[in-house]
């Protein structure tokens, strides 16, 4: 519990509007464990961290500008959350490693990983048009990962 609420400290000097939740990986499908291989043996939990897309009130701007800005505003912070916790799980003892925002191949193995992350935490889930759509805010969240070996308590996937 307290180092759910170092965490939370560390997002709220960010944000307001996140999602966090713990994931088991070993919950994963058998195929989709696969497909990640040694990276789940090494890291078989995994923190989702999600940051809502605000609502702008519409402009003369266009739609594809205001996503991009929104996007990559949301990236940096997710960026400077995920730095501080690794650095604090691995001055823990434990391994960290923050999942990239970047598509690693044509496969999107990391784009996949977030979701699969953020599905297995409880957080949201993954519709058929594989978006990954959250109760209290739809499918306007920015997603990022971090894979650990951490002694967590992990979350319970949603069930939809």
């Amino acid at each position: 519990m307290q180092f759910e609420d170092t965490v939370r400290k560390i997002i709220e000097k960010e944000c307001e509007d996140y999602f966090l939740g713990v994931a088991d990986l070993s919950l994963a499908k058998k195929a989709v464990i696969q497909q990640y291989g040694s990276l789940i043996d090494k890291y078989p939990l995994a923190i989702s961290i999600g940051l809502t897309l605000p609502i702008i009130v519409q402009n003369q701007l266009s739609r594809t500008y205001k996503n991009t800005v929104l996007y990559n505003e949301t990236d940096k912070q997710l960026d400077i959350i995920t730095t501080k916790l690794s650095g604090l799980l691995q001055n823990g003892g434990y391994k960290a490693f923050s999942v990239p925002k970047i598509e690693m191949n044509e496969e999107k193995i990391f784009i996949n990983l977030h979701k699969l992350a953020a599905n297995l935490a409880g957080l949201a889930w993954i519709e058929k048009n594989d978006l990954l759509v959250t109760p209290e805010a739809g499918s306007r969240v920015n997603w990022a990962t971090v894979l650990t070996d951490a002694p967590l308590e992990s979350d319970k996937p949603m069930n939809f």
